[in-house]
């Protein structure tokens, strides 16, 4: 099983643009022998939208997402986007797309409104961590600030998840002489983390380039049930990163760490509810 995260540098506001390069590095994956390809959170439309949200907002049935149905006849993608709901409200999304239809939408749960962050203002939160089958297995898709709350992470543990799709726009922080910025590597670092403790494939794209001022930290990785990173990607270049992830080797990670079957949800479930409960 093989997969592709393509280290993309968007262009503001210019989802025509931002198609036409996601369908060429999904044509260069599908050559490859990949199954699926990931593409880093809002990749069509840039992550800065604060002030054109509504105008590059799209409902999900929208004609111009067909090419990108098309293209999932052939290799299935997860893309970023804004999408705009029925009721008008407007998230960051990412949806997987898979035998020409949208078959999994993950709405981003936590909205940073911290230090350069002000996604709060314009977009509404998700409610929801659920799981899919992918082309690999069962999957589940998580954004950015997401990852940053185990809570997440978790529910995607508990129901089952094997493959871990983390969807980032990093800008970068605290550059480094090993030439790579300090946030990159703390994401490497939560990826081994997550990856270990689930026992499951983590999937990272970030995206790399320049916007109002942003340097995006790039250096996308693919961490192994055993918490290794196999794959990894420059800190400053568009590429398209390659790795081939094998089953056996969660059921292998799963059977010498068995923190699925030991897990007990409903003591979990009952210390949050009691929590609540004692405001």
């Amino acid at each position: 099983m093989r997969v592709a995260v393509a280290q993309f540098s968007s262009k503001l506001g210019d989802f025509e643009s931002n198609l036409e390069k996601t369908l060429q590095f999904c044509s260069e994956a599908k050559d490859q022998g990949a199954k699926v390809c990931v593409f880093p959170e809002l990749n069509l439309t840039g992550y800065n939208v604060w002030d054109i949200t509504f105008e590059v907002a799209l409902p999900l049935d929208s004609p111009k997402l067909s090419p990108l149905l098309e293209m999932s006849r052939e290799i299935d993608i997860v893309v970023g986007l804004v999408e705009e709901s029925p009721e008008h409200v407007f998230y960051n999304s990412a949806v997987y797309v898979s035998g020409g239809r949208i078959k999994h939408v993950h709405r981003k749960v936590y909205l940073p409104t911290y230090g350069m962050f002000d996604e709060g203002r314009f977009f509404g939160h998700g409610n929801r961590v659920e799981t899919f089958e992918s082309a690999f297995g069962k999957s589940s898709i998580l954004i950015c600030e997401d990852l940053w709350h185990m809570s997440t992470v978790y529910l995607s543990f508990v129901q089952g998840a094997k493959f871990l799709f983390a969807l980032s726009s990093s800008p970068g922080r605290g550059y480094r002489e090993t030439g790579m910025f300090g946030n990159a590597e703390v994401w490497m670092n939560m990826g081994e983390f997550y990856a270990r403790m689930t026992g499951s494939y983590f999937i990272y794209a970030n995206r790399v380039g320049c916007e109002d001022g942003f340097v995006f930290s790039g250096k996308s990785f693919i961490a192994n049930p055993y918490g290794e990173i196999v794959a990894e990607a420059s800190p400053f270049d568009e590429e398209l990163l390659i790795a081939d992830l094998s089953e056996e080797l969660v059921r292998s990670a799963r059977i010498s760490l068995p923190l699925l079957r030991d897990e007990r949800v409903e003591t979990t479930f009952n210390n949050l509810r009691r929590v609540l409960d004692e405001g």
